[in-house]
């Protein structure tokens, strides 16, 4: 079961051609990348924002 699904994840028994498979993983690997980096964006904005050193915490009453 484990090398059906390797090879599954190769794109080997969908049948495409070795050129289509690369280029397939290839999109697959630059989505994901681009993925990451959006995510580490976003995180680092989030982060950035909860942390605001002019807004002050504690007021006085």
């Amino acid at each position: 079961m484990f090398w059906y699904l390797m090879d599954v994840l190769a794109l080997k028994k969908l049948g495409l051609a070795r050129p289509l498979r690369y280029l397939f993983l290839l999109f697959f690997a630059a989505c994901l990348a681009v993925g990451v980096v959006y995510a580490l964006v976003v995180f680092h904005a989030v982060s950035e924002r909860s942390n605001s050193p002019h807004v002050s915490t504690h007021r006085p009453h």
